[in-house]
């Protein structure tokens, strides 16, 4: 006769498969681990890219002011006339090289369009001084000091410094300003910045006008003989301002760090053209003198010296400078 199974120990069978089935085995708990790995992994390309683009949201946010030493040539070109009764008109022209240098402070916007280059708008304010050159526009003759008869001489060639010159100076100070827009980008693994700009600039010229005159005050033994003879000297000067705008551009390039500031190195090319009035005319009167006492002569009337100045209208500036440009680093 076969034993009978207790339905109390089928009962508990029963309940120890159910809890093995279901109990979590080794597999389960890997791919759970593996689970966590793989999300873990899966946020850091995803933060990366958001922190690089609120990293660069800051960056171009930001407002950058500068500052800059520079030197500039300036090449300007000037024309004369000059007019008298003791010689026909005589006109002339020169061309100018100043030489100059000065200091720049510099505004640069955030960022105002999502372009390539990043463009930013910017301006700049400049102070420059000029090395003091005077520029013989038109000369005749040797003049510039008072006309004398030398000792011993009794003849009309015995007079030295007779004849008549426009000469002009720029003033040194020079002030030119300029706004405009700044491109930025990378080459060669350095940062390059581009500016084209619209510039301005005001600066005064000193124009000298010198006559220096001889003459036969009385023709007694011959047309060149000085019995006695007379000289004349006129010398005036007046001054003139000039503003000018025109295109520039500027091309830099980053060249180090030092804390807080980039320093960049940079050329640039103006080109002006001169509004509003470009003449200076000068007016002069002057009294003729004896060579035996230093009166008045009594037959010779006054010699007005008429001079015209003016400057051609485009004139031209290029140079290099260093800039501090404030930029820390993130």
């Amino acid at each position: 006769m076969k034993a009978r199974k207790s339905p109390r120990n089928a009962r508990a069978a029963v309940c120890a498969a159910i809890a093995f089935c279901t109990a979590p085995g080794p597999a389960f708990a890997s791919d759970a681990a593996s689970d966590e790995v793989s999300g873990e992994a899966s946020d850091e390309p995803s933060s990366k890219p958001r922190d690089e683009a609120a990293e660069q949201a800051r960056v171009d946010a930001r407002w950058i002011p500068s500052a800059s030493l520079f030197t500039t040539g300036h090449v300007q070109q000037r024309m004369a006339r000059m007019d008298s009764d003791t010689s026909p008109d005589i006109d002339g022209d020169s061309l100018a090289f100043l030489w100059s240098f000065g200091g720049t402070a510099d505004i640069a916007s955030p960022v105002v369009l999502d372009l390539a280059g990043r463009p930013r708008l910017f301006a700049h304010a400049d102070v420059g001084f000029n090395y003091g050159v005077e520029d013989p526009v038109v000369t005749e003759g040797d003049p510039g000091t008072p006309p004398v008869l030398v000792l011993g001489s009794n003849a009309l060639g015995g007079i030295l410094h007779r004849g008549s010159s426009v000469r002009a100076e720029g003033k040194p100070l020079v002030l030119s300003g300029g706004v405009g827009t700044v491109f930025a980008f990378e080459a060669f693994e350095r940062g390059f910045r581009v500016r084209p700009t619209l510039e301005w600039m005001y600066s005064r010229d000193t124009i000298k006008n010198t006559l220096g005159g001889g003459e036969v005050e009385v023709a007694g033994g011959g047309p060149t003989a000085c019995n006695p003879c007379r000289t004349l000297f006129i010398k005036t000067q007046t001054e003139k301002g000039f503003h000018s705008v025109g295109p520039g551009i500027e091309l830099e390039a980053d060249v180090g760090r030092a804390g807080e500031f980039l320093v960049g190195f940079y050329g640039s090319f103006r080109a002006y053209y001169l509004v509003g009035d470009r003449k200076a005319n000068m007016r002069s009167t002057g009294s003729w003198t004896r060579t035996d006492n230093g009166q008045p002569s009594t037959v010779r009337a006054d010699t007005t010296f008429v001079t015209r100045y003016e400057r051609e209208p485009w004139h031209y500036r290029f140079g290099a400078g260093i800039r501090v440009l404030w930029s820390p680093e993130e």
